[in-house]
């Protein structure tokens, strides 16, 4: 367990110093684009990112969960990621000027033939981060990441400064992505075969057909607002609503994507070793549990606050939707890990279909609620969300074993936290000066508080939680310098 800990440790570290890095980005960049400015590169972003599922077609988690990795199999991955990617970016470029005309936005075209870039180089960039996370080597993955996010944002910025509005979203992420495959050709690993094989490419198409599949439908949850509203409303309206989905995404997606790269293999290595996979997954979703329920729980007391203190009060209407989606986010957090069971379980068909069913309730509750308005689109993702638990709950129980009732036990820690710093939130905020004096003095009060009480929560109920704040106290104990006699 000792490499598990040690590559959650530096998966944490890659997707806080990103975090830190992407919400200066985003504070800065709110406060020079306007919303109509945003909602045009969201609704383009939203329809590439969403094809951008497809480009590797699982080819990098084939090579992950492999029982034996062979040079010839590394090569069909690579021929078979030069195939996809490089067709679907092709396709980019070509179908820019008719979702121009669709969404009667002429700029959108040229969004999308940047944004194309990143299809070409995608295969370079992917293998080798396959085999270094199969070998667990997050400390590499962590310099990479921080080196692009810092390429991310200063090129954004620059450009925004120098007069691109939105085009310097486009060509910021296109830019971190040339830096990223300079950094991953450095770091790959040694004697990895470049030359691709365009044989043998019908097992790791199989496999990664449903993992790009469940990826374009799990995508498309979070970009189906911006596609669907770009199209009946206005770009104000989608930068509006982008901003309040965008704010809880960076809240729940910094948390759970720290862990989620070391899951599938986690997983794997369980399912290898003939150990209970099922009892390592509820372990690890009341892990999660513990951290994420109670931040998005104060989330959706302090969205308005949070907000105007981090993206300016040109943002201010986005604060009831992001309440309304940190339940949805809530809800769908408690399974966040169900397709790496799936995955290491063999059932990557039954993945897709769930997650397809989902995708298909969301884009008809997104379309039929618009007409009530934005809050009722944030309604629709937490019914949607609800839904999305119980069916998911179902659909382990049945087909992979999983024990509800149990999983359900082991979460009562989790709820009493939960509740305690909802609790102490509300009380703060509803006792504070943030509508007196203008100002989010209450997020501070918040902010400083509430950690303090989530500890003392976790060693009151004994939550599992304690014994990693020990061991990550005793470690810090032990590193920590000593003045010298």
């Amino acid at each position: 367990m000792s490499n598990v800990r040690q590559a959650v440790l530096f998966s944490f570290a890659t997707r806080y110093s990103a975090m830190i890095v992407g919400l200066v980005s985003a504070m800065v960049v709110a406060r020079l684009l306007t919303p109509d400015e945003i909602g045009t590169f969201a609704i383009a972003s939203a329809i590439v990112m969403v094809m951008s599922e497809f480009r590797l077609l699982g080819a990098g988690m084939y090579l992950v969960r492999e029982n034996e990795l062979t040079d010839a199999k590394i090569r069909s991955a690579t021929g078979l990621t030069i195939l996809i990617s490089w067709g679907m970016g092709l396709g980019i470029w070509t179908a820019a000027p008719a979702i121009a005309a669709f969404y009667e936005l002429e700029p959108i075209k040229v969004i999308f033939r940047i944004l194309s870039i990143s299809f070409f180089l995608a295969p370079a960039i992917s293998i080798p981060t396959a085999l270094l996370t199969r070998d667990f080597r997050f400390r590499q993955l962590f310099i990479v990441r921080i080196c692009t996010s810092l390429t991310n944002l200063a090129s954004t910025i620059g450009l925004i400064m120098l007069g691109y509005s939105f085009y310097a979203l486009a060509w910021g992420y296109t830019l971190a992505v040339i830096a990223e495959l300079f950094l991953i050709f450095f770091f790959r690993p040694q004697g990895m075969p470049w030359t691709p094989n365009f044989k043998n490419l019908g097992p790791i198409a199989r496999f990664g057909i449903y993992n790009s599949l469940a990826g374009f439908f799990r995508r498309g949850v979070v970009t189906a607002p911006d596609m669907i509203i770009g199209k009946l409303g206005t770009t104000t309206q989608v930068g509006l609503f982008s901003r309040g989905l965008g704010f809880i995404e960076f809240v729940s997606q910094t948390l759970m994507m720290g862990v989620k790269p070391v899951v599938l293999p986690y997983l794997s290595q369980v399912q290898r070793s003939g150990d209970n996979v099922n009892d390592a997954y509820i372990a690890a979703t009341v892990l999660l549990g513990g951290i994420i329920w109670p931040i998005l729980a104060v989330a959706s007391v302090v969205s308005l606050p949070a907000i105007r203190l981090f993206f300016g009060d040109q943002w201010d209407a986005a604060a009831p939707y992001a309440t309304l989606i940190a339940y949805w986010a809530m809800f769908r957090s408690v399974h966040w890990f169900s397709s790496d069971l799936l995955v290491a379980k063999g059932k990557e068909k039954l993945m897709v279909l769930k997650e397809g069913g989902m995708f298909a309730f969301y884009v008809s509750g997104i379309a039929l609620a618009f007409p009530s308005g934005l809050m009722a689109v944030a309604g629709v993702f937490t019914v949607a969300g609800l839904v999305d638990l119980v069916l998911t709950t179902w659909l382990l129980t049945r087909f992979v074993g999983l024990q509800p009732l149990r999983m359900a036990r082991s979460w009562l820690p989790n709820l009493a936290v939960t509740a305690l710093c909802w609790g102490a939130a509300w009380l703060i905020f509803n006792n504070g000066d943030f509508v007196s004096k203008g100002v989010p003095n209450t997020f501070w009060a918040v902010a400083a508080i509430l950690p303090l009480v989530w500890l003392m929560v976790i060693f009151m109920v004994r939550h599992p939680l304690k014994q990693e704040v020990i061991l990550f106290l005793r470690w810090f104990a032990n590193h920590w310098p000593r003045p010298r006699s």
